[in-house]
C-alpha cells in the first residue's frame, strides 16, 4: 500500500512539474494581448524552467541512485522526503512569477479583487506602472503599461480594470424599472444620461481616434446618482497637440449632440488627460456652457497641453555640474569599427560620439561613447541614451565642457525632432519640451512650425535654443522676416523648461 502511494504521488509530481514547464512555455509564447513577463524577463522565464527540470531530475536520481539500497523504513522516509521537496519546490516556483519581474526598483502600489498596480522605478526616479491580475498561484501582466504617469492617473486606471470600467459598458437600469418614485426617475434619467456619454465615448475612443480611454469614477454632488465617470484620454506628446486637441473637441460636439450640457452639466465638468510624464484635469465647461466656442475650447486646451508638458517637472537643478571626466573602462572592438552619426570634441581632445548600434524599420538606435583620439577604442557610457528611441542622432552638445549636455533625435523620417538633457556628462538623459509658437491657421488650428532642435548655446547666463522647421513638411513663411523663419527660446534654469522668444 505504500508503495502504490509512493508511486502516485510520484507520477503526480511529475504530472505537476511538466505541466508548470508547459505552462511557463505557453506563457514565453503568449499574444501581445496579456503577456506573463516584461521583454527583459526572457531569462528569469527560462531559468524558473530549467530549474524546475532540475528539481524533476534530482528527486528522480536521488530516488533511484541514492536510496536504492537503503533499507527499510529508512527508504520510504527517503523516498517521502524527495517527493516533498520536489513538491514544495514546484508549487514554491510556481508562486513566485511575480518575483521574476519584481527587482530593487519595483513594489506594489494598490492590490483589490486579485489586481495589483506595480510601480518601477526607473531611470532619473520616474515611474512607470504596470496592472497585473491573480489567477490561481500564477501572476500575469497585462499587455497594456500605464507608462509615466502622475500616480492619481495610474491610480485611476487602475481602479478602472478593477471595477470593469476599461471597457465601460454602462450602468444597467433594469432595477429602476420597479421604481416610480421621483427620486428613482430622477437617478433613472440621469444613469441614461451617463450610458449615453459612455457609451459615445467608447464608440470615440479608439475606434474612430487612436487613443488609450480609461475611466475613473468620482464623487459627484452635483446629480442625484451621487458619482460619475471621467474619462482619462491619452495625449501623446508635443507632436500630438494639434490632433488631441481637435479629436477632443470633435467628440465633445458628438456628446452634446445627445446629451446636452443642460441636461446633464456635471458631465463636462472635467477631462483627465494622460501626458507623457505629467496629468491633469482640463475643465471644458465654460467654452460649452451656454454658447459653444470650439475656437476658444481648442485654443484653451491648447494651451493646457503646451504648459504641462513644457513646465520643469525635473528634480531641483543642480547648482554645480562639474567638468567632463573621461573614463577609459577598456573599450569595445565592435563599436570601434561604427562611425559616429554626431560627436563633440572637448578642448582636451576628448570624443564623444552617438555610434548607430543597431538599425529597425528605417530608425537609428544608439550607443553614446567617448574616446581620447579618432581610432581609439571608445569607453561606452550610455548604451541607451535615448531610452529606447529610434531615429537619426543629428548633434550633441555639452556646455562649457561641463556634464550639463543637449542631444537631438530626429524621428519620422527627419520630419520631427525631439531634444534630451543630460546633467551627469550622458550617463542619463531625459526628454525637454519647449513650447509651442502657436502660429494659427486659417482654419483656427494652432501648431508649432519649430520642430526639429538646432542648437544650444549660453549667453549671458541664460541658456538658449534655436528650433527650425521640418526640411520637408516646414511651409511657415514670416512676410515681414521674408523668409521661413527658425524659433528662439530661453531657458533660466539651465535647460529644464523654455520660453518662447520669438521668430528669427
Amino acid at each position: 500500500m505504500k508503495k502504490k502511494a509512493i508511486i502516485i504521488l510520484s507520477v503526480f509530481v511529475a504530472i505537476l512539474g511538466v505541466l508548470t514547464i508547459a505552462y511557463a512555455v505557453l506563457k514565453h509564447n503568449e499574444t501581445p494581448d496579456r503577456v506573463l513577463y516584461n521583454v527583459y524577463s526572457d531569462i528569469a522565464i527560462w531559468g524558473v524552467v530549467i530549474w524546475q527540470i532540475v528539481v524533476i531530475v534530482f528527486g528522480i536520481l536521488l530516488w533511484i541512485k541514492v536510496f536504492k539500497d537503503v533499507p527499510r523504513p529508512a527508504l520510504y522516509i527517503g523516498r517521502g522526503m524527495t517527493l516533498i521537496i520536489c513538491l514544495c519546490a514546484l508549487i514554491f516556483l510556481a508562486d513566485k512569477w511575480l518575483n521574476l519581474y519584481l527587482d530593487d526598483g519595483d513594489y506594489v502600489v494598490m492590490e483589490k479583487d486579485d489586481y495589483i498596480l506595480i510601480k518601477h522605478i526607473g531611470y532619473n526616479d520616474e515611474g512607470s506602472y504596470s496592472i497585473w491580475s491573480k489567477d490561481g498561484v500564477f501572476y500575469r501582466k497585462y499587455g497594456i503599461n500605464i507608462g509615466y504617469y502622475a500616480d492619481s492617473v495610474a491610480e485611476g486606471v487602475f481602479y478602472s480594470y478593477v471595477n470593469g470600467f476599461a471597457d465601460n459598458t454602462g450602468i444597467d437600469l433594469s432595477a429602476f424599472n420597479e421604481e416610480e418614485d421621483d427620486t428613482s426617475e430622477t437617478k433613472k434619467r440621469e444613469y441614461e444620461l451617463l450610458n449615453k456619454f459612455i457609451e459615445i465615448t467608447e464608440d470615440t475612443y479608439p475606434e474612430k481616434f487612436q487613443r488609450g480611454l480609461y475611466w475613473q469614477e468620482k464623487d459627484c454632488a452635483d446629480n442625484s446618482i451621487g458619482t460619475t465617470q471621467v474619462p482619462i484620454i491619452d495625449e501623446n506628446g508635443t507632436q500630438d497637440m494639434s490632433w488631441f486637441c481637435e479629436n477632443i473637441c470633435d467628440w465633445l460636439e458628438e456628446c452634446l449632440e445627445e446629451v446636452p450640457y443642460e441636461d446633464a452639466p456635471w458631465l463636462y465638468k472635467e477631462i483627465s488627460i494622460a501626458m507623457p510624464s505629467v496629468s491633469g484635469s482640463f475643465d471644458p465647461s465654460p467654452y460649452i456652457s451656454g454658447k459653444y466656442d470650439r475656437d476658444a475650447l481648442y485654443e484653451a486646451l491648447y494651451d493646457f497641453v503646451d504648459g504641462k508638458l513644457t513646465s520643469a517637472d525635473y528634480p531641483v537643478k543642480n547648482q554645480s555640474y562639474g567638468m567632463l571626466e573621461f573614463v577609459d573602462n577598456g573599450g569595445d572592438e565592435y563599436l570601434q569599427s561604427i562611425e559616429p552619426d554626431c560627436t563633440y570634441t572637448t578642448k582636451d581632445g576628448i570624443i564623444y560620439g552617438m555610434l548607430p548600434v543597431d538599425r529597425a524599420a528605417g530608425s537609428n538606435y544608439y550607443c553614446l561613447v567617448a574616446y581620447k583620439k579618432a581610432g581609439d577604442k571608445p569607453s561606452e557610457i550610455n548604451e541607451n541614451p535615448f531610452d529606447g528611441m529610434g531615429g537619426e542622432a543629428k548633434w550633441i552638445e555639452f556646455i562649457d565642457d561641463t556634464n550639463l549636455g543637449f542631444a537631438c533625435l530626429t524621428y519620422s523620417g527627419g520630419d520631427e525632432g525631439m531634444l534630451f538633457r543630460t546633467e551627469d556628462g550622458g550617463k542619463s538623459f531625459v526628454q525637454v519640451n519647449y513650447p509651442s509658437a502657436k502660429v494659427k491657421l486659417s482654419d483656427g488650428t494652432i501648431y508649432n512650425p519649430f520642430v526639429i532642435p538646432e542648437k544650444v548655446w549660453v549667453e549671458d547666463g541664460n541658456l538658449y535654443l534655436l528650433a527650425s522647421q521640418s526640411p520637408w513638411s516646414g511651409d511657415y513663411y514670416n512676410e515681414e522676416l521674408d523668409k521661413h523663419p527658425s524659433g528662439l527660446y530661453v531657458s533660466h534654469d539651465d535647460g529644464m523648461s523654455f520660453e518662447y522668444v520669438g521668430e528669427q
